[in-house]
């Protein structure tokens, strides 16, 4: 898997970029839509004078395909200490993907206390301690661009049965370097992942299709090269398949990295609840 850095990419300035998807990010005939996001997020990165992510709200509007995309980003508003920003991706000249980002500069120190207490970790199992989750690239090869451990996670996929939560550790496959931007891209991708598989995991992960409608991120102050990640998600109850996800992620000291929540559809055979 090439680093992540290569894979985002994009060629083209002041607001309009390109990018041709090669096949490394799909699954089926469709692309992975985190990494739709992710160069979403990315081409706005390149517009804002402040490096910082502080929250994005994704809009998944159709899967894109291999082949090539275009992404437009229109400044909404700029300030001193943060930066707002509409992005569309586009491909056929048809829209995709929306993503609105927020962006900031952040001190090194908070001013107020944590509003969340870190969950002391030093009695867990190390994250390699857990089983190797290499059967699931084998469905879905982007997930190559990380290495998972399950701690609380279908064996197979064909295991049926689960509670509506999952809980795994993650890092990525190659060392994301000094770029906080990049650690907090990893958090994007690794919860537009795994967060409607606790929907889908009573009935089994290949039961029925997940489709993603939208996906929302707010980020703690971001770390480079941030390791093991420990992300815990939770699946609400469905209403006519359709079903809101929520997620943690926390770094390997128990801080909290991000939250996130995700509105999915699940198709093919899933009962209404």
């Amino acid at each position: 898997m090439a680093s992540l850095h290569e894979g985002l990419f994009l060629d083209g300035s002041k607001g309009q970029y390109s990018r041709v998807i090669g096949d490394g990010w799909t699954f089926a005939d469709r692309v992975f839509g985190g990494y739709t996001a992710a160069l979403a997020a990315t081409a706005a990165r390149r517009e804002s004078p402040h490096p910082t992510l502080l929250a994005a709200h994704v809009v998944f509007l159709e899967a894109a395909r291999p082949g090539a995309i275009d992404v437009a980003v229109t400044e909404l508003r700029r300030g001193r200490s943060t930066w707002a920003g509409h992005t569309v991706a586009c491909q056929d000249g048809r829209p995709i993907l929306t993503c609105d980002t927020w962006f900031g500069v952040r001190t090194a120190e908070a001013p107020f206390p944590a509003t969340q207490s870190p969950i002391d970790t030093t009695s867990q199992p190390r994250p390699e301690t857990h089983p190797s989750m290499e059967w699931l690239r084998e469905l879905y090869p982007f997930l190559g661009v990380l290495e998972e451990r399950a701690v609380d996670y279908p064996a197979s996929a064909d295991e049926t049965g689960g509670p509506r939560c999952i809980e795994v550790w993650a890092r990525p496959s190659v060392p994301t370097g000094d770029d906080p931007f990049l650690a907090q891209i990893v958090d994007l991708i690794l919860v537009d992942a795994h967060l409607l598989d606790a929907a889908m995991r009573p009935r089994g992960l290949t039961a029925g299709l997940a489709v993603s409608l939208d996906l929302t991120v707010a980020w703690e102050p971001p770390s480079p090269n941030p390791g093991w990640l420990n992300l815990v998600a939770l699946a609400g109850t469905s209403n006519d398949a359709f079903v809101a996800c929520t997620g943690t992620i926390r770094a390997l000291d128990g801080t909290v990295r991000a939250t996130a929540s995700q509105q999915g559809r699940i198709f093919a055979g899933w009962p209404g609840e």
